[in-house]
């Protein structure tokens, strides 16, 4: 039987039976300084996660519209650099990859990362989990904190959890994510890989000594943005700068073409210039010239032709 997803916090005590972890107590005794309260984001929201991994890079999409508690946490963690050179931990072939358990040495980080979150409704619509899709691990309901995963294609069975509502899923580089290395198997008892109370308390040591080939992120960026038409809005004062940017060059070339006009304005005027009318005086003191020399020479020619008539 496939086991159920599941998760393990240090922090809390626990017990164990054939499906994982289950929390007996809630993570809640460590609250949030970095945002944890009641969300003010657009539902419209979404993110662009893009991420290496030592097996490659890989694009996700998250929807606040989807789940908006679980988008909050999952935006922020990525923003604040928490999954940064951690591992996937559990890979199993054909169910998903799981992971979630930072390195991080920020304490303000690592409470908000053990915080929980609440619920958010099922989506059935999103139903069944299809290969890629992302959502939280748990171990009961209110129990989001940091432990997520992405579903391969014999995931369908998952999504009926309250903590299993997806959140996002990966648009680019899914044959990297079916790359990460799944030799170890699962979680004791049903494969040979970590354990997560180690993790917990040693590290990345412990994965890198005792799994070493395990696939780990490298480092994250995220955008987000307004799908109701404000574009991004994570860096908006640099959007506003690359407007006014645009306009600046946009007014340039208005300018350039104006002066290009005066130019050519200029040019005619300069031609038309350079060409200078003939003036009316010269041109009737040439004609008077030609009329005399065209009435001398009829003069002359009467003259010479009485002179012969006369002698004959």
């Amino acid at each position: 039987m496939t086991p159920r997803l599941c998760k393990l916090s240090s922090h809390s005590t626990t017990t164990k039976n054939h499906y994982g972890w289950h929390n007996i107590n809630s993570l809640a005794a460590f609250p949030s300084t970095m945002g944890n309260a009641k969300s003010v984001g657009s539902d419209q929201e979404e993110a662009i996660v893009q991420c290496d991994t030592s097996a490659g890079p890989i694009t996700m999409h998250f929807y606040r519209s989807w789940s908006p508690h679980g988008y909050d946490r999952a935006t922020t963690l990525f923003e604040k650099g928490y999954f940064d050179h951690s591992h996937f931990f559990r890979v199993v072939d054909h169910f998903l990859v799981q992971f979630g358990i930072g390195y991080t040495t920020d304490k303000e980080l690592k409470t908000f990362s053990q915080s929980t979150i609440l619920d958010d409704p099922k989506r059935p619509e999103l139903l069944p989990f299809k290969e890629g899709m992302m959502s939280f691990a748990g171990s009961g309901p209110n129990s989001r904190s940091s432990q997520m995963f992405i579903a391969y294609d014999r995931a369908g069975g998952l999504g009926q959890s309250p903590w299993e509502t997806p959140f996002g899923k990966v648009t680019s580089g899914l044959e990297n994510v079916k790359n990460f290395y799944k030799g170890y198997g699962d979680m004791p008892p049903w494969g040979k890989g970590p354990q997560q109370g180690p993790i917990h308390n040693r590290g990345a040591s412990y994965i890198e000594s005792d799994f070493p080939l395990l696939d780990k992120f490298e480092t994250c960026s995220v955008q987000r943005m307004n799908q109701s038409g404000a574009g991004v809005i994570k860096d908006v004062n640099v959007i506003k700068q690359s407007g006014a940017e645009v306009i600046k060059d946009a007014n340039v070339v208005k300018n350039v073409a104006a002066e290009i006009k005066k130019a050519n304005v200029v040019n005619k005027a300069e031609t038309k210039e350079e060409v200078p009318s003939f003036p009316f005086t010269t041109l009737l003191i040439l004609s008077s010239i030609v009329l005399s020399v065209l009435l001398g020479l009829g003069y002359m020619r009467n003259k010479k032709k009485k002179k012969y008539n006369k002698t004959t």
